[in-house]
């Protein structure tokens, strides 16, 4: 027992230390090594004159930069204060738990299979037409351009109603932590105390505080936004698309020089948004004084009588936002099973499983989208763990903002670099090289996720197997690893619908020899075989949810046990 407490108390071994380091320098290169090279590939493909004067030149760049900074910068403003809204008004109220509750089921929805589902609904011959014909008098699908219009604003309300559950997702992750729960129950009392109401200490006090946490999630939505290539291939605009799509097309082109001004176009996205996020650096510290004026001003005089409350409206919003989400989804189901369906009838004359069928002769494309989600998530969630074993918790911050560096840069870009790797390293078109990549993708989420349990976790049952002569690796499989069961489980459903959801990593490094639901939903929904397309954004869909059940299981087995 002697030895085995001076154990607790000796240095860490040398051989362990060098282990540490080594699976650090490891982890840190997967992510650094790929996304420097990339990076670099994608520079030099871009930085040539010809590349950037044949952008220049060509009539649709203009049209087609507008309509990205329309889509990408609207439904970033959009999402992000309705999501700040919507918690202002229902933070610490019952509607907060039950929205937190259907959080995690729109986020393992792909965002094609959404954006398939609101084609459905917001078409002019979908749903929301249907319902309205007979009110109207309509015998034929109205002459609307509700989708793929020139401005945009389809694609932008479809990345709206998408970014923002990931946006209320991050806010409420930063607002369950126990230190800032008990800080803001405080201020909220002292504020109210002063005259204030809740919402005025929300926008006064708590968001200027931590609203910089949101730094990260803003910036990864409206780099996604900006981006995007297969929702604006289901709901955006057509002629010119976004300027995401045009570069898109312009990098598969068998012309050198198209391939130059395709990167072109995605360098000069990352230019637009670097630039932007610069002005708005620039203005918010520019308007601190005024900021800071306001914060200390009394509160305002509230009329006694006023409309419908802003948590009322707050509600109807929430509902409003489920509704439009399970209308999507039914869009799908009845879509994927539907033969004859004459306008303006509510339902198919003729319901048929033919679509379905199709999905069956692609049993070769399920089984790939599978077993690269699942190598591409035990994978990621291997590396977190070993990356948090390896790194002290000091090293956090650092690490983390390195690892997120992926998800904040516009995924065009690097995708330009990567096929240049993959096409070096002859990757492309390879399971282990769609692996690879899709690992690459996913990692930051799954470590993300993993991170706070992994940080919480006492580490006082590792003092009690040393104490008892437990090895290091033994303590980890046969003490810790179940402890934390049901957060692997979740970093695994996290690491899984992420896999599913890669459009664009699986078009370029699968080369157009390896296709998943995703590629083949966007492909069918984009060129008009819409009961095929929902058939397959339906199966897209129900793999990531399936994931987020299963851990859900675990997570109740191990709370049962405890």
């Amino acid at each position: 027992m002697a030895a085995a407490l001076r154990s607790l108390s000796a240095p860490t071994p040398p051989a362990w230390r060098l282990a540490r380091w080594v699976v650090w320098v490891a982890c840190a290169g997967l992510v650094a090594l790929p996304l420097g090279l990339a990076l670099l590939a994608a520079v030099r493909e871009a930085a040539t004159v010809a590349a950037w004067q044949t952008l220049c030149d060509d009539p649709q760049t203009g049209p087609a930069l507008q309509a990205s900074l329309v889509s990408g910068l609207g439904s970033t403003v959009l999402a992000t204060g309705l999501s700040l809204w919507l918690t202002t008004q229902l933070w610490d109220h019952p509607r907060w738990q039950t929205l937190q509750r259907r959080l995690p089921a729109m986020l393992a929805v792909p965002h094609a299979a959404l954006a398939i589902g609101l084609l459905l609904l917001w078409m002019p011959g979908g749903w929301i037409a249907r319902l309205l014909a007979p009110l109207v008098g309509w015998d034929a699908p109205p002459d609307w351009t509700t989708v793929n219009d020139p401005q945009a604003l389809a694609l932008t309300l479809a990345l709206v109603l998408k970014e923002t559950p990931f946006l209320l997702w991050t806010i409420a992750a930063l607002l369950a932590r126990p230190d800032v729960a008990v800080r803001l129950r405080q201020q909220l009392q002292l504020g109210r105390s002063l005259g204030y109401t809740s919402a005025q200490v929300w926008w006064r006090v708590v968001w200027p505080a931590w609203g910089g946490a949101l730094g990260w999630p803003v910036a990864a939505v409206a780099a996604y936004g900006l981006t995007v290539v297969d929702m604006a291939l289901v709901l955006g605009p057509g002629s010119p698309p976004t300027l995401a799509v045009l570069a898109w097309q312009w990098l598969l082109d068998a012309d050198p020089l198209r391939n130059a001004q395709g990167a072109a176009a995605a360098a000069a996205l990352v230019a637009v948004m670097g630039a932007l996020a610069l002005v708005l650096l620039a203005m918010h510290r520019a308007a601190q004084p005024v900021l800071q004026a306001r914060r200390v001003r009394g509160p305002r005089p509230t009329p006694t009588l006023r409309p419908p409350t802003a948590a009322g409206m707050a509600q109807m919003a929430q509902a409003g936002l489920t509704a439009l989400w399970v209308a999507a989804g039914l869009a799908l189901l009845v879509a994927s099973c539907s033969g004859v369906w004459r306008f303006p009838a509510l339902w198919p004359t003729v319901w048929t499983l033919s679509a379905w069928a199709q999905v069956g002769t692609a049993s070769a494309t399920v089984w790939t989208t599978l077993a690269v989600a699942l190598a591409a998530s035990s994978l990621s969630v291997g590396l977190a763990a070993l990356w948090l074993e390896a790194t002290p918790p000091t090293w956090d911050r650092i690490t983390t903002a390195f690892a997120l560096v992926p998800v904040v840069v516009p995924g065009l870009l690097l995708m330009v670099g990567v096929y240049r790797i993959a096409l070096a390293l002859r990757l492309d078109g390879t399971l282990a090289g769609l692996v690879v990549v899709h690992v690459w993708m996913a990692l930051p989420y799954v470590l993300v996720t993993l991170l706070p349990a992994w940080r919480r976790f006492d580490p006082r049952h590792a003092w009690v197997a040393q104490a008892l002569g437990r090895s290091r690796l033994a303590f980890a499989w046969q003490v810790k690893r179940p402890l934390l069961a049901a957060p692997l489980a979740s970093a695994l459903a996290v690491g899984f619908a992420v896999s599913v959801a890669q459009y664009l990593p699986t078009l370029f490094t699968g080369a157009g020899r390896l296709a998943t639901v995703t590629t083949e939903a966007v492909t069918l929904s984009a060129g008009g075989q819409r009961a095929t397309g929902a058939a397959f954004a339906v199966l897209q869909a129900l793999l990531p949810l399936l994931g987020f059940a299963l851990a859900g299981a675990v997570g109740r087995a191990q709370a049962v046990r405890a």
